[in-house]
């Protein structure tokens, strides 16, 4: 399975992480998002039970600015979610963790990099070694944190069978390239759900299809860890190409990237 051959790059997350960690209390803020950032969420707080990581999770990170004058003379280290919130079309996460540096240490898990602010105190991880790393060149590589999930969903899905041949889960926000003509039968699946989601449904829907389309990275990723042929297509930016060829192209079969929408929808 895939994750034998990524475990190098966890490693050395870990490694960063359990460094910088010491003697401080910890505080995971999960970054805010769609479904597919709940993927997210849930492998980070896997990654962290493997790795016996002890820390508080905070929902809303504005908690860590409302603590007593006594906390604020004690050192702590903020870990954030990854994610995509870092291109100008959600730039939601360069705002956040600017203010928590102020106060903390931050460690950024995997993001996507268009963006290229200067955060102080605060080692950035990208999940792609392409437009991310040159962006911002002092980030340290590591696959996408649901990633890390590996074979957990397939093998709870082993019993299930494929009722359907393609299915189509094209994003339909301000995400999208804007390149293709929505099939009749998609489903924005992302949209359905939020980082607090349950995945186990997310994952579900996609088992039900042997051919995945789509344009979300996180549909893209968990079809992957199903063993699903995968047709990947790009968004607004260069987030779905960077991170294919970092983490699909050569630990996964039947996975394709294509600059072009040209596809037959069918049933």
């Amino acid at each position: 399975m895939c994750l034998m051959t990524m475990q190098g790059e966890f490693e050395i997350l870990k490694e960063i992480i359990l460094e910088k960690s010491r003697r401080l209390p910890v505080f995971y803020v999960p970054n805010r998002g769609n479904w597919g950032d709940a993927l997210i969420r849930y492998a980070t707080l896997k990654f962290f039970h493997n790795i016996g990581l002890e820390f508080e999770e905070i929902r809303d990170y504005q908690k860590l600015f409302k603590k007593d004058l006594f906390f604020f003379l004690r050192r702590g280290l903020v870990i954030y979610g990854g994610g995509g919130a870092w291109c100008h079309l959600f730039s939601n996460a360069a705002s956040v963790v600017s203010k928590l540096s102020q106060k903390y240490q931050v460690i950024v898990l995997p993001s996507t990099y268009e963006l290229s602010p200067s955060l102080p105190r605060t080692v950035l991880f990208c999940r792609d070694r392409y437009e991310s790393k040159r962006n911002m060149p002092q980030t340290v590589f590591c696959h996408d944190m649901a990633f890390y999930l590996g074979k957990e969903m397939l093998l709870k899905n082993s019993e299930k069978k494929n009722v359907k041949e393609k299915g189509y889960f094209f994003r339909t926000d301000k995400g999208s390239a804007h390149k293709i003509k929505i099939p009749a039968l998609n489903r924005d699946l992302s949209r359905e759900g939020d980082c607090w989601s349950d995945i186990e449904p997310f994952f579900d829907e996609i088992d039900q299809f042997s051919e995945i389309y789509t344009d979300r990275l996180h549909v893209a990723i968990a079809a992957c860890l199903l063993k699903k042929g995968v047709h990947l297509y790009p968004g607004s930016y260069f987030k779905n190409r960077a991170v294919y060829l970092s983490s699909m192209k050569d630990y996964f079969d039947r996975v394709y990237f294509h600059e072009n929408f040209d596809f037959k929808e069918t049933e």
